[in-house]
């Protein structure tokens, strides 16, 4: 439902063939009904990386190929975070805090790295060698949440994996692209029609802008770690940050350009992760 319908019926108005995974099977089974047989319905949850993997075998199967992947992964505004961070926490019996609920860090950020991680595989096998990453983040992904901190926390997190992934590909020479949109409040099914009544007209972002924008990067093979800003009606490009010196630009993309021996760091590497799993084993 929502932006993730959104874009999938401006996919099929273009011609594509499309996959859709959705752990509600009314509904998944209502879309591929509609759109059959351009479009497969697999019931899965995201925060599983099994069910993922099974989506992405289904559609390499049934298509034979994987052009796009789009990730709108987004818990809304009404229930983006289950419980209150700031709230003073229940008590174990001994003592310490109950486990705080971080869900929406698993659908949100961890759902879309099982999804990166596995789109990386299938692009190579195609013969072209090439695929579209585009990621669902937020305006939370730019700018401070506080009512929501661990949303913020999960979308920004999608909007350094973009700017990461889309630069390292460009800089390896992979026909990969990988970019990320950051919507405002679009009225869809996981927002609460409150919160909707609530804000004037003007500031709430319509579908057809976040269609706009996942069509852009679709379009535009040069667009490579960039982040898209869905308010309104306007589609925004935020640069990313100036360097405050030198040094933090060297240290952030430019150590790894200098000459050194690899293979010394890896059997460092090894080393250390013995050494972690020893200490989790004892």
């Amino acid at each position: 439902s929502g932006m993730g319908l959104g874009v999938v019926e401006r996919l099929i108005q273009l011609g594509w063939n499309v996959t859709i995974l959705d752990f509600n099977p009314k509904n998944g089974k209502e879309v591929e009904q509609r759109f059959a047989p351009q479009l497969q319905y697999v019931k899965g949850n995201v925060v599983n990386y099994e069910d993922q993997a099974n989506c992405f075998v289904q559609s390499w199967e049934r298509w034979g190929r994987l052009d796009l992947g789009w990730t709108p992964l987004r818990l809304s505004q009404g229930i983006g975070e289950r419980s209150n961070f700031y709230a003073p926490a229940e008590e174990n019996p001994d003592g310490s805090p109950k486990k705080p609920d971080t869900l929406v860090m698993d659908v949100c950020l961890q759902g879309i790295v099982w999804t990166a991680y596995l789109a990386l595989h299938y692009f190579r096998k195609n013969e072209s060698k090439a695929g579209k990453l585009v990621f669902n983040s937020s305006l939370s992904g730019l700018y401070p949440t506080p009512a929501m901190p661990l949303y913020s926390a999960s979308k920004s997190g999608v909007v350094a994996l973009a700017r990461s992934l889309g630069m390292r590909l460009k800089e390896l020479g992979e026909p990969i692209t990988v970019n990320a949109i950051c919507p405002g409040c679009v009225p869809t099914p996981l927002v609460p029609q409150a919160l909707v009544d609530a804000l004037p007209g003007e500031h709430l972002t319509p579908m057809p802008t976040i269609v706009k924008a996942v069509e852009g990067f679709i379009d535009d093979e040069s667009l490579r770690g960039q982040v898209a800003e869905c308010s309104a009606h306007d589609v925004i490009f935020r640069q990313i940050l100036p360097y405050g010196n030198e040094a933090s630009k060297f240290v952030t993309e430019g150590w790894y350009t200098m000459p050194m021996d690899y293979s010394a760091i890896m059997q460092w590497r090894e080393v250390k992760i013995a050494e972690l799993e020893e200490l989790l084993r004892s």
